[in-house]
């Protein structure tokens, strides 16, 4: 699962919340992309600078019988650690 494209589904043709998905995907869930939207555009953004409910993402993979791979797929590797901190910064990454 791609965070930021299934925000963008959710945005532009009434997707379920990015949460949805992984839930759904359950324990066949082996990779998830993370990037943050505004929901006009794939932008590949540092969690926390767009919209996408990264507290629930992560709850819903706290459901999940998997343990898959979670990258932070961002547009600028440079900002990697401003996205690990935001998630950080949640409670949602040590």
């Amino acid at each position: 699962i791609d965070t930021g494209h299934a925000q963008l589904a959710r945005r532009m043709s009434g997707a379920p919340p990015v949460a949805d998905f992984i839930t759904d995907a359950g324990a066949q869930l082996a990779h998830v992309h993370l990037q943050d939207v505004d929901g006009h555009a794939d932008r590949h953004w540092a969690p926390g600078e767009g919209e996408i409910e990264w507290t629930a993402v992560f709850r819903a993979l706290a459901t999940i019988e998997s343990a898959p791979n979670l990258v932070l797929e961002l547009r600028n590797k440079a900002d990697i650690p401003k996205g690990f901190k935001s998630l950080s910064d949640l409670g949602l990454a040590v």
